[in-house]
C-alpha cells in the first residue's frame, strides 16, 4: 500500500486536498475493492468445493476436481495478495511443523 493514508492525513491537517491526491486515493480504493471482491470470489469457490474424501478418509472420485480448483484458487490468491512482492505482511511465513 502506498503512503496515501499519510498523504490524506497531512492534507486534512493543512486543510488542502489537491485533485492529484484525491485521484490517487480514489484509484487505490478502487484497486483494493477489486482485490477484495476477487478474494471473496475465491473463498466462495473454496467453500463450495466438495471435499475429496469420504467418512473413512478415503479419496473419492472428486479428488481431481478438488485439486484443480484448490490449486487454481491458491495461485490466484497468491497473485492478489502480492506474494511475489515483499510487504510487511509477506516478509515472514508462518512456521510449519
Amino acid at each position: 500500500m502506498t503512503d496515501i493514508v499519510e498523504r490524506l492525513k497531512s492534507s486534512m491537517a493543512s486543510g488542502a486536498a489537491d485533485s492529484e491526491l484525491l485521484g490517487d486515493a480514489i484509484q487505490e480504493i478502487s484497486e483494493l475493492r477489486h482485490r477484495r471482491d476477487a478474494l471473496e470470489e475465491l473463498l466462495i469457490i473454496l467453500m463450495r468445493t466438495e471435499l475429496p474424501w469420504d467418512d473413512d478418509n478415503k479419496l473419492t472420485d472428486a479428488f481431481p476436481h478438488f485439486k484443480e480448483r484448490y490449486l487454481n484458487a491458491m495461485h490466484e490468491a497468491s497473485e492478489l495478495l502480492g506474494f511475489e512482492l515483499r510487504s510487511t505482511i509477506t516478509r515472514t511465513e508462518p512456521k510449519t511443523m
